[in-house]
This record gives C-alpha cells, sequence and structure tokens, in this order.
C-alpha cells in the first residue's frame, strides 16, 4: 500500500501503522483521521523522550506538557512547534466530540509529515530519500468512521498503556545495567544528531490564502467575528503609498457603526508574524484616512498573533483576537484615559507612607511619556511588601486608581489556596464596594462582572475548554488587570498559562521573592534580580513601628 510515510516503516513501525490510519480516514472520516495523526505525535514524543538525553521528563508526562517543557522547546524549531500544537489541538477536538473536517484533517496530516521528516532526518542512522507529501496517495474512499465511543476508549487505553511504560522505565533505570544500556543509546543518538544537523529542516506546506482558512479564521471566530461577514475579507482600501496608491487589507473587523475596530495582516504559516507589520500599519494609515478612525492593528500567520495599538503601546504578542467590545474599549480609552501617576490614590483604602509610594512606584511603572503624552509604560509590576504591612489594600488602591482614570475595567484576583481567595473577596467588598465581584470556586460568572476573584486550577479550567470540553468563557482581551497574590509560589510552570493566555497588565504581590532559575519572580514580572517595582521590607516597617519584630518563645513539649 503507497504511503506518505512509508519512510517510517522500518525504524518506527508502530508509528507507521498510525499513521496509515490517519491517512485511509482523511477524506472520509477526517475526525478519526485527526485521531490517529495526534497518537502519531504522541507515538514520536514518547520515542524522542527515551532516546535523546538531553530531553528531561517535565512534572507532568502529558502530550502539552512535554510539547512546551524547555528542553524539547529548544530541541525543535518553533515553526514545527507551533504545527504540533495544532496537531494536539485537533486531535484533542475530535476525541471530546468537537468534529473536524477533511481540510482539517489534512492540515494535520501534513503537519505530522513534516514532523516525521524531521525526526527521521535527525535521527535516522541511514536516513532515507524523503519525498514531500502527496495528496494523489490519500484514498477517495476507505474505512467508515469511529464512534465517539470507540475513539474514547482508544485513548482510554493509549494513556493506560502510556502510564505502563513510564512505571516500567522507572523501574528499569533503577537497574544499573539497564541504565549504563540507556545511556549507551542516548550516545549513539546523540552522534546521529550531530552527523545530520546540518540537513536543512523540511518545509511548511501551506499558503497564506491557506493559513487563513485553517487558523485566522479559526481564531476570528473564537472571539465572536464571522469571518464571510461582509467587507471583513480583502477590504479594499486606498491612499497606500504605492504607484496606483490601491490595495486590499486581508481582513477589517468593523463597529456597528461602521468604524473600523482593527486591521489584520496575514502571513502563510512558514514567515514570521513580525513580516506583516509594516504592511499593517499601512493599511491603518488608509483606513483611518477613509473613515476617520484609527483601527487596532493585528498581524498573525496563524500560530502567533501581534496586537498593536501603535498610539499608545508597542507591539505585544497575545493568543487571539479582542471581541468587539473589547477593541471598542481600547479605542474609546484613547481620548478618556487619563495619567495615573498624577492621579491621587484614595487615602482611605491605602494611606500610609510607604503604600502610597508603592501605588506610584506601580503608576510610574505602566505608565510613561513622550512628546508631551502619556503611553502605556511596562505591563507588569512587582510590589514586595512584609507580610502584615497592608499587600491588599495596596492593591485595592491601586484598582480603584486604575477604574477612575480608565485604565481597568475588569480584574482577576489569583491566589493559590481557596482560603486567600474568600479573604481577597472580603477585603476587596469592604473596601471597593462599588464595583461587583465574584469567587470563581464557589458562584456562577456572569460577564458583567468587575472584580473576579480565583484560584489557579479554576481559573485553568475555564480557559482550557479543550481540556475540560466546554467553550472557553473568557477571551484573551476579558481582564485588564491580574492580581497574582503570593506572587512566589505556584506559578512558574503550568499556571503560567493563564499569564500567557490573558493579554492583561500582571501586578504580582509577594512577601518573599524567588530568585531561582526555574522559579525566579523577578523575570516573571520583567523586573531586574532584587530590584521590584517597589518594595517594603520587615526589618522597615519594625524600623517605622507598624510591624513588631518575632519573638522566640521557649515551649516545653512534654518529651
Amino acid at each position: 500500500m503507497n504511503s506518505n510515510f512509508i519512510f517510517l516503516q522500518d525504524e518506527w513501525p508502530s508509528v507507521y501503522r498510525d499513521a496509515q490510519e490517519a491517512e485511509q480516514h482523511a477524506l472520509i472520516a477526517p475526525v478519526t483521521s485527526a485521531f490517529y495523526t495526534r497518537l502519531c505525535l504522541e507515538r514520536l514524543i514518547d520515542w524522542l523522550y527515551l532516546h535523546d538525553g538531553e530531553l528531561v521528563e517535565p512534572y507532568q508526562s502529558t502530550l502539552a506538557a512535554r510539547m512546551y517543557a524547555p528542553e524539547f522547546k529548544e530541541l525543535v524549531p518553533p515553526s514545527i512547534l507551533r504545527e504540533l500544537t495544532y496537531i494536539r489541538k485537533e486531535g484533542n477536538n475530535a476525541v471530546h466530540g468537537k468534529g473536524s473536517n477533511s481540510y482539517v484533517a489534512m492540515a494535520a496530516l501534513k503537519y505530522l509529515h513534516r514532523f516525521a521528516r524531521w525526526v527521521v532526518r535527525f535521527y535516522s542512522e541511514t536516513p532515507p530519500g524523503l519525498t514531500n507529501f502527496d495528496e494523489s496517495l490519500i484514498p477517495q474512499e476507505g474505512k467508515d468512521s469511529l464512534t465517539l465511543k470507540q475513539l474514547q476508549e482508544m485513548e482510554a487505553r493509549f494513556e493506560e498503556q502510556q502510564q505502563k511504560l513510564q512505571q516500567q522505565r522507572k523501574k528499569l533505570l533503577e537497574q544499573e545495567a539497564e541504565l549504563e544500556k540507556l545511556k549507551a543509546e542516548q550516545a549513539k543518538i546523540e552522534a546521529i544528531k550531530q552527523q545530520n544537523k546540518d540537513l536543512p529542516i523540511p518545509a511548511t506546506p501551506f499558503s497564506e490564502k491557506e493559513t487563513r482558512r485553517l487558523f485566522i479564521d479559526t481564531l476570528l471566530r473564537t472571539a465572536g467575528w464571522d469571518p464571510t461577514a461582509p467587507n471583513v475579507i480583502e477590504y479594499p482600501v486606498s491612499g497606500l503609498p504605492t504607484k496606483s496608491g490601491n490595495g486590499k487589507a486581508d481582513y477589517v473587523l468593523w463597529d456597528d457603526n461602521g468604524k473600523p475596530l482593527a486591521v489584520v495582516e496575514a502571513k502563510k504559516t512558514s514567515k514570521e508574524a513580525y513580516q506583516g507589520q509594516h504592511q499593517a500599519e499601512l493599511y491603518a494609515d488608509a483606513l483611518e484616512a477613509m473613515h476617520g478612525q484609527r483601527p487596532v492593528i493585528f498581524f498573525t500567520n496563524g500560530f502567533e498573533t501581534w496586537l498593536w495599538d501603535d498610539t499608545f503601546y508597542a507591539p505585544r504578542s497575545v493568543h487571539g483576537f479582542y471581541t468587539k467590545e473589547e477593541l471598542r474599549l481600547l479605542i474609546q480609552r484613547r481620548t478618556t484615559r487619563k495619567d495615573i501617576r498624577r492621579e491621587a490614590p484614595d487615602p482611605d483604602i491605602a494611606g500610609r507612607p510607604y503604600q502610597l509610594e508603592a501605588i506610584q512606584r506601580v503608576a510610574e511603572a505602566y505608565c510613561r511619556e513622550l512628546d508631551g503624552e502619556i503611553r502605556g509604560g511596562s505591563r507588569e509590576a512587582l510590589i514586595v511588601m512584609a507580610t502584615g504591612a497592608g499587600k491588599t489594600r495596596t492593591s485595592a488602591a491601586i484598582v480603584d486608581l486604575l477604574v477612575r482614570a480608565n485604565w481597568v475595567k475588569r480584574v482577576l484576583f489569583l491566589a493559590d489556596r481557596n482560603a486567600l481567595v474568600t479573604q481577597a473577596k472580603k477585603s476587596y467588598g469592604k473596601l471597593l464596594p462599588e464595583l461587583s465581584s465574584i469567587d470563581l470556586t464557589k458562584e456562577k460568572e456572569d460577564s458583567a462582572t468587575r472584580l473576579v476573584f480565583s484560584t489557579y486550577p479554576s481559573m485553568m479550567n475555564r480557559i482550557d475548554g479543550i481540556r475540560t470540553g466546554d467553550e472557553r468563557f473568557y477571551g484573551v482581551g476579558h481582564f485588564d488587570l491580574i492580581i497574582v497574590d503570593e506572587a512566589h509560589r505556584s506559578v512558574y510552570q503550568k499556571y503560567r498559562a493563564i499569564f500567557d493566555y490573558f493579554d492583561a497588565k500582571l501586578l504580582g504581590l509577594t512577601a518573599t521573592p524567588k530568585d531561582e532559575a526555574d522559579k525566579d519572580t523577578y523575570e516573571l514580572f520583567n523586573c531586574e534580580v532584587h530590584n521590584p517595582t517597589a518594595s517594603y521590607e520587615l526589618n522597615e516597617a519594625v524600623q517605622d513601628g507598624y510591624l513588631v519584630p518575632a519573638r522566640g518563645k521557649a515551649v516545653e513539649l512534654g518529651f
């Protein structure tokens, strides 16, 4: 049987068998194909973690955790890593009953083919001749689709097998002879890698048009936009600095009043997203001249998306597109936002001198001045303040200041324990009674809530729709500010995904920041080591009379 994956047959036979299944189902049963494609991806990555000595098992052995482990991200080219994310997500959609189509299944199959070619290039002792993906080898008719129940049962069996393999490997590695054998195998693989390191990386097969259909349209729909609506795709613009002066913007997102809210410049997946920045700016200039409102700028290659509100902030990477309401708010703030450096904090919320100084330092970090106009500065700030000195009060005063100056509408307060969430919500309720609030661990959310209090797992469940099988309640631009209580704990590995997902300013609160290589509180909030945005240590609080030093007391334990 002809197959695009015949080069896997000798050294990776199990992957080859599953890849054949993915090919056989691609046009007839795309959901089944997407499942098998992800299964192949898991098998290949499992093989890499076993044989490549540079890869260290992360805190969890899930596919996502392995793919985003630092060592794996350094090993695999970024463009391929983005494609693996696509395979993983579409495979998860298949298992959770979200459906698929032949176009998506073929895209995932092509990405798997590219990754498999990369693995063979770098890890095969005698790399075979590799050809490009040939769609003519995909059968037009074939096997029936597996039911959702069958897919989920296969998924459960595979996970059970993986767990057993992990346990077996752990036992084997405890035996010195097996450990030495594995080290020898890894040394051999490393020698092959060095031998093959200069071989070219397979190219991405998708054009700009295909990138739009496969990835960008999906991202837009997730944010509530309809790419097929009138004047959205390839909207004609005039006034460009070209010979004809005319062109077509890839996407324009419109407000109900006919004004442009955003312009999107698309690049194909093999190009970097930032290569569309200048072209997007030219389209924004043209749209502003044509309609009297400057749109927010996005440029994307389907895997990386950048937002650029060039009247206020520098470009920044975001997880997806803003909703219509969120874009309206960005544009409205251009004329209503106040200079937070010159706004007075409410002394009834936080009035001690060191608290007022911390508020001012944060304001100066968030806000800067350019040519006499205010501009956005850093989007992260870290307050180091001794326990008992009033971190919660200080953060509440900062929220009050940002709300009054129209920098912030909705705030997320994160803590790592239910008791801390309950305590923070109670304190904010007394200090900021005019702002509606909710405890996400106990209450049902609605989109109008201004203050949301949550533990990390509760918020992860709200944004990780693929894992839970539910739709995401919160969009990437829903919150304007995230406050991280006890910022030295719990936020460095899987929960950091919350900060990557939301495009919000960050405010960290801690009494004991860490500066370890894998747990660096300063790095998380974009501060120099031992130089937070604001600091008020225990010895200062004791010296100023706000706190008293700890006193030891001997206690008879009865032993």
